[in-house]
């Protein structure tokens, strides 16, 4: 029946599939300490939807075993499900069949033609491997200066460190977290390249490595560009802003730490989810901005989650677009299909109706208050994996609805259009038009 199956489907088996795998390995004596079967579950969905939200400890819960484990789930879920297992084909020399293409099409949102796609594969292959491979140095190095740390395990605090970087996951296996590297440049400007080029997506970082050569960036990439530096740069300002007197977060740090941990912490809502700072100890209005940033997520074909910022640039050509009485919507020089104004419009809506629905459901069955679950729920969906230290108190209900918000921002958004448009027969009529009142 397998082979029979749509590709959207095989891709939501494919992700719950390694979710199952991950679940049952993170649960063996030899990789957890005291891990219960509900933890071990919760915490392969958060490895696999590269979210980085956990209920426990990594460092004091995991053995090496379950961390390498660990950082396998997220290289494979940052990837996508059948773009990993297709490279892995690749490297081992099998060969690869016509729908085995066309469902990492599907997968990638691709439009090209499944050579181009092969082609696309092995360049995501070779640039995962580079990006990560500058993160395994710099931050090898940088660890094997400590004092407490030999050179082994600096090896396997810079691999980990890169591979959760890079799949924009807020998974550290240090044993204080990163709380005592806030003021440290080295480690937070390689943090930052890391999920910045993660989150850029592979076919921009492809364009951009051949820009010299073309002397052009298509206009997904355009997009993706200038939206990501504009959101960049508002969490990086309204950070410092907001947090600058804040004597538990920014106040209370001399200007070095201050500049660095304003840097860091205006950059991880991109879905990466580190963090140097404790969340907690930050003033709402800080909070109710990191949301909207976490709530639009990274760019299509990238490593991380959420509401892509395709979406965010479409929503805002659009409005400028009625703003200008225009009927199309442009933007340089180029006209943007209908169809994907309407896709847009239709994710943005189905998020809207079930996000606010998980956070009243969190208030409800967990006894949160409104910004914790709130966060918590915008947190699971953009796959950012920050949180106020929430997680770890969550019950049975919590830790499965944030699992399941989790699932969705990874892999929902993009299968449920393509579910919703395989099901969809053309009518061969059409209805007469008639106008309707809008306030």
């Amino acid at each position: 029946m397998l082979p029979r199956l749509s590709a959207p489907r095989l891709i939501v088996l494919g992700f719950a599939g390694f979710i199952l795998l991950g679940t049952i390995l993170l649960k063996l004596p030899a990789s957890s300490q005291g891990l219960s079967w509900l933890d071990a579950f919760f915490i392969s969905v958060s490895a696999v939807c590269v979210t980085g939200l956990s209920p426990v400890d990594t460092a004091a819960t995991f053995t090496p075993l379950g961390q390498a484990f660990l950082a396998g789930l997220v290289q494979v879920g940052g990837l996508g499900i059948m773009t990993a297992t297709t490279v892995g084909a690749i490297i081992i020399g099998r060969r690869l069949g016509f729908k085995d293409l066309l469902t990492v099409r599907a997968e990638l949102g691709s439009v090209d033609a499944p050579r181009n796609v092969l082609r696309l594969l092995v360049q995501i292959a070779s640039i995962t491997a580079a990006v990560e491979l500058v993160g395994v140095v710099v931050f090898t190095i940088r660890f094997a200066l400590e004092d407490d740390i030999g050179p082994f395990a600096a090896l396997g605090y810079g691999t980990f460190h890169a591979i959760t970087a890079f799949c924009n996951a807020g998974f550290t296996n240090l044993e204080n977290g990163l709380y005592p590297y806030a003021g440290d440049w080295v480690l937070n400007l390689t943090l930052v390249y890391l999920i910045v080029a993660g989150g850029l997506g592979f076919p921009v970082l492809v364009n951009l490595y051949y820009y010299r050569r073309l002397r052009r960036l298509t206009l997904n990439s355009k997009l993706v560009l200038v939206a990501t530096a504009i959101l960049l740069v508002a969490g990086v300002l309204s950070f410092a802003i907001l947090e600058w007197t804040n004597p538990q977060t920014l106040g209370g740090e001399g200007m070095n730490t201050r500049l660095a941990e304003a840097l860091f912490q205006g950059v991880t809502p991109r879905t990466a989810g580190f963090q140097t700072l404790d969340y907690a100890d930050m003033r709402d209005s800080t909070l109710s901005v990191q949301i909207g940033l976490m709530f639009f997520g990274t760019a299509p074909i990238s490593t991380g989650g959420g509401i892509k910022v395709t979406t965010l640039a479409l929503m805002f050509l659009l409005v400028l677009a009625q703003l200008r009485g225009q009927e199309e919507v442009t933007a340089f020089g180029k006209r943007i299909p209908g169809a994907l104004i309407g896709q847009a419009l239709a994710l943005l809506s189905i998020v809207a109706v079930i996000l606010p629905a998980a956070a009243v459901a969190l208030m409800f069955f967990e006894d949160l208050a409104a910004m914790p679950a709130l966060f918590e729920v915008v947190s699971a969906f953009g796959t950012v994996g920050l949180s106020l230290n929430v997680t770890p108190e969550l019950g049975a209900f919590g830790k499965v609805l944030i699992a399941l918000v989790m699932f969705l921002g990874r892999v929902g958004p993009l299968t449920l259009l393509l579910a919703l448009r395989e099901r969809a027969r053309p009518r061969p009529y059409s209805y007469p038009e008639e106008d309707v009142a809008l306030g």
